[in-house]
């Protein structure tokens, strides 16, 4: 369904996280702040809710559109919230960004076929951007695929539903309640455009070198030699502290483009090494290689994650001629404590960086997002998206 906004002068956004169990007096409270805030009716809402808060999700949605004067609604479960400057992992609640968007247009779709997707195609002529939240049980790769054919170059960002070890338990919703699609798209026009970063969490080891032999996701010779010899030998290449932080840690960088002299941190797509075969030199990645393509081995450790994030953050910010007014924040539930030894990580930095905008999202089951023109699923990283007024 496609939603035209009234003409008006710049956009607002209100963000804010509501801990705990399905209080009415509360959500009512929260809604009612949001709305004050706004200036009145919103266009859009953003709401990810704990897995405990699905039986109560209906009246939960409905307290949204009646208090926040919102009347639609797009998110999904979640096993973290995010707010401003903070990340609640594991927490019950929900988490809520309010858009005002005078001048724009946006379109939300629930994607389940072919069908769908060819509106996306028609949709996304002039669209300033897209935010995608699947449900992990049915997006893959292969899907991945057909969007990319469907929305082109067009940044997308976005994550997978999570909070459950249970298929059946994670979820995703509109304003009608919980959606059986594959994903949710909301597309942007108008006076509102998406800009974003990607954060792979990694920094390059060893030399660049060429895929001379490869087949589907089997890598079997790099630079005309054994790849996994060259893999061991990438490693032997570490310090002993280096090595210590390697192990489980090493994963390959395919480059997204050739034409590059010194490739750097952000100019490859980040994949997992998911087996090896010393006796016949080969190793398995979760990507499909190509022959001629550059790939360089990257080490994930907290140090690269929290350098790679900053940089990407500082560079955005320089890059915008205007303060975004909004973003979402889509974070790997494998970063947060787990990776950082502290919560909080990748909330704070946005918000020294860019201040106090208003921020929602959740820690994913997966992350999505655009990186050397196409849009990926992706582990591990945090991709975040910045609503900015053209």
């Amino acid at each position: 369904m496609e939603t035209m906004i009234d003409a008006a002068p710049a956009p607002v956004s209100w963000s804010e996280v509501v801990p705990g169990p399905f209080d009415e007096s509360r959500i009512r409270e929260a809604t009612a702040r949001a709305r004050e805030h706004v200036g009145g009716r919103a266009d859009l809402a953003f709401v990810f809710v704990s897995c405990d808060l699905q039986n109560s999700l209906r009246d939960l949605l409905e307290l949204v559109q009646i208090h926040a004067h919102c009347p639609r609604i797009v998110g999904c479960s979640a096993g973290g919230l995010i707010g401003i400057g903070c990340e609640d992992e594991g927490a019950s609640g929900f988490t809520l960004l309010l858009l005002r968007m005078p001048g724009a247009e946006f379109s939300l779709m629930e994607l389940r076929d072919a069908a769908d997707m060819r509106r996306v195609r028609q949709w996304n002529e002039n669209c300033n951007g897209w935010i995608v939240l699947g449900n992990p049980v049915h997006l893959g790769e292969d899907w991945m695929t057909e969007w990319n054919a469907a929305a082109g170059a067009t940044s997308t960002y976005g994550g997978l539903a999570s909070g459950s070890s249970r298929g059946e338990e994670l979820f995703i919703f509109t304003d009608a309640g919980v959606s059986d699609a594959t994903a949710i798209a909301v597309g942007f026009r108008g006076s509102v455009k998406l800009t974003g970063i990607v954060s792979q969490g990694c920094r390059p080891i060893g030399e660049p070198l060429t895929i001379t032999r490869a087949e589907n996701n089997l890598i079997h010779q790099l630079a005309c030699k054994n790849a996994y010899e060259q893999l061991q030998s990438t490693y032997q290449s570490l310090t002993d502290t280096q090595r210590e932080k390697a192990q489980g840690n090493i994963l390959v960088g395919l480059a997204m483009s050739e034409y590059v002299e010194d490739f750097h941190t952000g100019d490859f797509l980040v994949r997992s090494i998911i087996g090896g075969d010393p006796n016949n030199g080969i190793i398995a990645v979760g990507a499909i290689p190509r022959v001629g393509q550059t790939l360089q081995f990257q080490l994930r450790d907290r140090e690269a994650a929290h350098a790679d994030l900053r940089n990407m953050l500082r560079q955005k910010r320089a890059a915008l001629d205007a303060p975004p007014f909004a973003s979402l924040l889509f974070s790997c539930a494998g970063r947060g404590k787990n990776l950082f030894g502290k919560p909080h990580h990748d909330a704070a930095l946005i918000q020294t960086i860019f201040g106090d905008i208003p921020l929602a999202g959740l820690l994913c089951n997966g992350e999505i997002g655009t990186v050397g023109g196409k849009a990926h699923m992706h582990g591990f990283t945090a991709s975040a998206a910045f609503f900015v007024a053209s």
